[in-house]
């Protein structure tokens, strides 16, 4: 097994040899109560538990800013880069070839062929279609939707794995869906005033639960919710705690645990460069503690999501991926 525990490879080191992990922060920033938080989260662990110095930067919204700011991280002495969005996929690509010895985490992309590159992909599907059964035992209405921050393929695995748990135990079920951008505009990622407008639209127009899949657009989804007296479904870190008792649940993207994981093996000498899968047995995915909200469920419903989350962990349940099942729909269609 390779060895890559950290060496001082940098002129921006101490004397004493600090050790320096990098955060190049996905576009919607820290702050964002999602995808960066937690991604911060496992790292502020890591940082703590092996006396680091943990230093992170923005990235914006072209490939010549990502890779500035990767530079900036690089001049800091950075020993490890985690990169934190999968569009920072090139970006990685290109620095990890000039940097051999700096290894990187590049969250929700494959790179494979990179002795210095780990690759974290999330079984968001698996937490979609979790999310999706809950929103189909849970309508009234009869009328579930979907909000996405940008139009892109990978945003589509949570679209279809939430559209196909609601279609598992409600088949009657009514799926409305709307993305803010498409790529190269990533601007929907960061727009939580149009989120709040369109989950408005849809709280109008017969919709009662909604899942947002869209960064810090998100929270104005939540904010809509509990404006409208309606239920969201918030994503990647726990979010219940914005609206109490107006965000049925959270699908969880454990990316503190798995970047924690991670960056642990590199520090301990103990990677394995690559692609690693985290699912609903990792502990990858998963759905929030349910706190201000789980005495509005049934038993018998609770009870069936259980049932649901244990077959899909022993296979007895087949969750389609988008991204390998070469969907076709159209992600702005209204059913």
């Amino acid at each position: 097994m390779a060895n890559y525990a950290m060496a001082d490879t940098s002129a921006a080191s101490t004397e004493k040899h600090e050790q320096v992990l990098g955060l190049l922060l996905g576009i919607s920033g820290l702050g964002d109560q999602s995808f960066n938080d937690m991604t911060y989260a496992g790292l502020i662990l890591v940082k703590q538990e092996h006396d680091l110095r943990l230093v992170y930067d923005d990235s914006k919204d072209t490939e010549a800013e990502f890779e500035a700011a990767m530079i900036r991280l690089i001049d800091k002495g950075s020993q490890i880069i985690v990169a934190n969005g999968f569009y920072l996929q090139g970006t990685v690509e290109k620095y990890a070839r000039l940097y051999p010895d700096i290894f990187f985490i590049l969250q929700d992309a494959p790179v494979t062929d990179l002795p210095n590159v780990v690759s974290i992909i999330y079984s968001v599907n698996e937490g979609s279609f979790l999310v999706g059964a809950l929103a189909g035992m849970m309508t009234k209405t009869g009328v579930v939707g979907f909000i996405g921050g940008v139009d892109i393929p990978v945003m589509h695995v949570f679209r279809k794995g939430f559209e196909d748990g609601a279609k598992y135990t409600n088949p009657e079920v009514k799926i409305r869906k709307k993305f803010l951008s498409k790529a190269p505009d990533f601007s929907g990622f960061r727009d939580p005033a149009a989120g709040f407008e369109i989950a408005k639209e849809m709280y109008g127009s017969g919709v009662d639960i909604i899942y947002a899949a869209a960064g810090l657009t998100g929270n104005g989804v939540i904010q809509a919710a509990k404006e409208s007296q309606m239920f969201a479904i918030g994503v990647d870190s726990d979010q219940d705690h914005i609206a109490e008792g107006f965000v049925l649940t959270s699908m969880m993207k454990r990316l503190d645990n798995a970047t924690y994981s991670e960056v642990k093996k590199i520090l301990e000498g103990d990677v394995v460069p690559g692609i690693k899968h985290y699912g609903l047995k990792e502990h990858g995915v998963g759905l929030s503690e349910m706190k201000f909200t789980r005495h509005l469920i049934p038993d018998h419903v609770l009870n069936q999501l259980t049932t649901i989350e244990n077959d899909i962990m022993s296979g007895k349940i087949s969750v389609s991926n988008y991204l390998e099942s070469m969907d076709t729909d159209s992600g702005n269609q209204t059913e």
